[in-house]
């Protein structure tokens, strides 16, 4: 039954996600292009609600009565608080500092302590994001940090 549950929970996250794709704003020369800043939203609307059907549809076989209690929430709020604290710093730092300081956040709260790694997976994923996306055209944040930054060293 809480299969169930949690597929009608993620069918009306991938919805909800789905009905807002339509508010990111696209430039006037990529809104004929087949990727675009919507590309990947729609696809992970449209996975979202296919993984929400089939979870209905097929719901396990034999439930784990795993109590409420007994979950571990505190790594999964903690991760929540840094996907809002990627939001409110992704202007500022911009895509790749956001992005690096998320990822090293939230590695460390998933339990890895290989500050060597850590910091490499971090760096490489965001700074081999950031290029794959400027490879295909897609604006992202600078960040008002870097902007000074640079502003400042012309100066």
């Amino acid at each position: 039954m809480s299969s169930r549950i949690g597929g009608m929970m993620f069918l009306v996250l991938g919805l909800t996600y789905g009905w807002f794709i339509a508010d990111i704003p696209l430039d006037f020369f990529s809104e004929q292009e087949p990727f675009n800043a919507r590309s990947m939203p729609w696809g992970i609307a449209a996975a979202t609600v296919v993984v929400a059907l089939l979870l209905i549809v097929f719901p396990a076989k034999q439930e784990a009565g795993i109590p409420w209690k007994a979950l571990n929430w505190k790594p999964a709020l903690l991760l929540v608080l840094a996907m809002s604290g990627y939001g409110l710093t992704l202007e500022y730092l911009g895509f790749i500092g956001a992005t690096a300081l998320f990822l090293v956040v939230g590695i460390l709260i998933l339990g890895e302590r290989r500050y060597w790694q850590i910091g490499c997976i971090a760096i490489s994923v965001a700074v081999g994001f950031y290029f794959l996306m400027k490879g295909l055209g897609i604006y992202l944040e600078p960040g008002e940090l870097w902007s000074a930054l640079g502003n400042h060293a012309h100066a």
